[in-house]
Formats: structure tokens, sequence, C-alpha cells
């Protein structure tokens, strides 16, 4: 951003803003999913912790919540446990039923809007023994999970997100081996996307038909969450660069984006299959993004690992805790790239970790001026998502990575709003950032 673009924006009457969580990074004591098991080899996550407690929001959300409302968030945005929900194979919970009941009559108190994740990262211990994503059964067991959440919340949810980053599922799980199941394989990569990109669609259907069923007073929405991240060529000039970065960008954005826009399961995750309840399941998009990724075709004396994680940043560019480059200009871009679907769009994950929260300020401030930007130029964008509300369990990088605009004690679980927390309150209250706190940050 240049000066003389630090000029007074404001976003539309009825906007919502807020921030997200997801169960297993911050509730604790999720111990029947396959991130628990794994945790518990030792030597999983790079700080050495394990997620225990993590910020025990399964017993303190009003806490949290109240917080949320002082901050005038009128969104939140939170995951439902599959595997608190169904423990074992068709063995129903009526205890955590009625917890993520009162979780979400929790935030309707406050008048806080509820946009509820089914399926973020985290399997039930019983599928995951199954084969996980690998096995076709996925599809209808993830299906029938969904049905019982709707029988069950469907009169108190009006906004749902049927899987979270889908493709990161995929992508860390299967390709890069990163997350469980640690898998390292092209083939398994492809069956895992096929299979998550088919229980979507039958998931929204189930979402749409079970809350027509039992005759609830409300209409949802349903939506997938894809992590959108901007791939660019490392040399814009060299032809082999900039055909990586598109390899890269059908493969992770495209494949998924244009399954659920055609309705066809094309190569290489499928072979041009068109289930019938596939085709423009979704009445929304969810978009997070972090960061942009620099391509360039992977060299004969790179090794395997080296491949994997090397994001090619380039050295003057700012960078986060996570070692992410701080590209703004990239969540325009990939924002953009979902304008050709005409659906409404929520900003579901945008957040960076630091240590420094004048660093987080700056980010949030040029990130909401790109949205703003992008608004302008016609995507229809309903609400935006902090990520996240508070800290929490940094899947694999542990507790060491601060994301929250709440700061969390890990030993006394205290919570400090951190002054970003006061800053994007004030842009809530005002549904405005001022020229003072373009000056104030950038």
């Amino acid at each position: 951003m240049s000066k003389n673009e630090n000029k007074e924006i404001t976003f539309p009457s009825g906007f919502l803003w807020g921030a997200a969580t997801s169960a297993h990074q911050v509730e604790g004591n999720n111990t029947n999913n396959h991130w628990w098991a794994w945790e518990q080899e030792g030597s999983r996550i790079h700080d050495g912790s394990v997620s225990g407690r993590a910020c025990d929001q399964y017993n303190l959300y009003d806490k949290d919540f109240e917080l949320a409302k002082e901050l005038c968030h009128n969104v939140h945005r939170f995951s439902i446990e599959w595997s608190r929900i169904e423990p074992k194979e068709g063995k129903w919970s009526e205890k955590e039923i009625e917890h993520y009941r009162n979780v979400i009559q929790a935030l309707l108190d406050r008048d806080i809007t509820p946009m509820v994740t089914l399926h973020h990262f985290t399997n039930p211990i019983w599928l995951q023994d199954k084969g996980g994503w690998l096995n076709p059964e996925s599809v209808d067991l993830f299906e029938r999970y969904t049905r019982v959440v709707v029988e069950n919340m469907g009169d108190l949810i009006t906004f749902y997100n049927t899987i979270n980053e889908p493709m990161m599922v995929a992508v860390m799980g299967y390709l890069l081996g990163i997350h469980p199941p640690c898998k390292n394989d092209l083939s398994e990569f492809f069956t895992a996307g096929k299979h998550l990109l088919m229980a979507h669609g039958k998931c929204y259907h189930t979402i749409h038909e079970t809350t027509k069923d039992k005759g609830f007073n409300i209409k949802p929405q349903a939506g997938i969450v894809k992590q959108i991240p901007y791939f660019a060529p490392v040399d814009p000039g060299s032809e082999d660069d900039v055909q990586q970065a598109k390899l890269m960008d059908d493969t992770v954005n495209r494949w998924y984006l244009e399954g659920i826009h055609t309705g066809i399961l094309a190569q290489p995750f499928g072979k041009g299959e068109e289930p019938e309840y596939l085709k423009d399941s979704w009445d929304f998009i969810g978009v997070n993004w972090y960061t942009r990724i620099l391509a360039t075709p992977i060299t004969e004396t790179q090794t395997e690992e080296q491949a994997k994680l090397t994001m090619n940043i380039p050295e003057e560019a700012e960078t986060t805790d996570m070692g992410w480059e701080v590209y703004p200009e990239g969540f325009y871009y990939s924002l953009m790239s979902v304008k050709k679907y005409k659906k409404p769009v929520y900003v579901t994950e945008n957040g960076i970790a630091t240590l420094n929260d004048e660093q987080r300020c700056r980010y949030i401030l040029r990130h909401l001026y790109q949205l703003h930007r992008v608004m302008e130029d016609g995507l229809d964008v309903k609400g935006y998502m902090y990520w996240s509300l508070i800290d929490n369990f940094e899947w694999a990088e542990g507790f060491a990575k601060r994301f929250g605009i709440i700061e969390v004690d890990f030993n006394t679980m205290e919570r400090n709003p951190r002054p970003s927390a006061y800053l994007y309150r004030d842009i809530i209250k005002d549904n405005r950032i001022t020229e003072q706190q373009f000056q104030k940050y950038l």
C-alpha cells in the first residue's frame, strides 16, 4: 500500500465480522480422534508438546464467547468434533450432542451467529482404522454423521461449512506426509481428494434435506471451506516456472472448486464421473488465506525433504513465525479467482502467527484493505473471520505459534485480549478503517 492509498474505507451494512477456531485445537482432551493418537506416538509435534487440554475451551466456551461479544464479533466459526459425536462406529453420544447444542446456544444468546464446521482435519479413530479417506465408505459415513448433527442441532444452525481445507487434508496427510497418516503416495493423494469432494457433495444435500424433513423453521446455507494459496512463478519470465505454478494451482485449487462447479470428478483424481449430487453443491464459498507460494520445478539436486518444505521466499520478504511470506496482494488474487462461480464468499480464515502484535495489527489492516479492494471489484463478500480468536494448538507446530487476537496462558488458561483485538473491535464497531488507523500502523 502506498501512502495515498491509506484513505478511509467502509464496509457494507450487515457485514459479518468475527473469528474462528477448531475443536481439536482449542477444546482439549479429544482422545477419540486420529490426531490425538498420532500425537501420543512422540516426536511428532515440533515443539515437543501434545494437545492435552489445549485451551480447555470445552469447559471455558462461555468465557471465550463473552470476550468475543465484548469485542463486538457478530459471527463465530467453530467445529463440531466428529469423534465426540460418534466415538464408536454407529454409537452416538447424547451427552456430546447436548454439549454442542449448549455451545451453539451460548453464541445465539450473545447475538453471535454460529458458523459450524463439520470436519476440521480430525477423524474418529475407528474411521482411521478403516482406512480414513482412502476408504470409499468414508463418503457415506460422513454423510451419516452429518445427518445426525442436523437432526439434533439443525434448528439452531444457519451456516454450515462441510469440510475445512479438504485439499490440505489430502496434501498434508497423503502426499507430503506431514500430517497423519503421514503417507507419501501420489495415488493415495488422488483417492483421498476424490472422496473428500464426494463427501462434500453428499453432505450438502443431506443438510438441506434433513432440515426440510425435520420441519425446522430455518433456511440453512452450506458451503465448502477452501484454502486457496496464491501460486505464482519464481521467475515470471520462465516458462517452466509459469507452468509449475499453473500445475500447482490446478491441482491444489482449481480441481476441487471446478469439481463442485461442474459436478465432474475430473482426472487425475477421478475418471470423469458425474455423481448426481455434486454439481453446484454450495450456497457460498468459504475462503481461507495465508500466503503466496512461489513455484519452480523441483531440481534433481534437491532432496525430497527440501522439495517439500521450500516456499522460495524472497530474501527481502516479511515473514510470519510460521516462516510464511506476508503478501497481502495474493489475498486479492486468490479471492478474485472465485468470482467466476457467482456465489457469496465468506473469508473463513485469515491470520498471522507472530509474537509481535504490531505486526498482527499491520497484517489485519493490509489484508482488510485487499478485501475491500476485491469487493469494489465486484466480489460478493459477506463476512470476514480472523484466525484465530485465541492462541491454540497449531497442529504439527504445537503451542509455540501464536495466532490469537486473544493471548492464552497455557498454564493458567487465563485469556487476555491483545491490542490487535481492540483494533479489530474498533473496525467492527464503525464498520470501517479510518485514515488514522492506517497511518498509525502502516
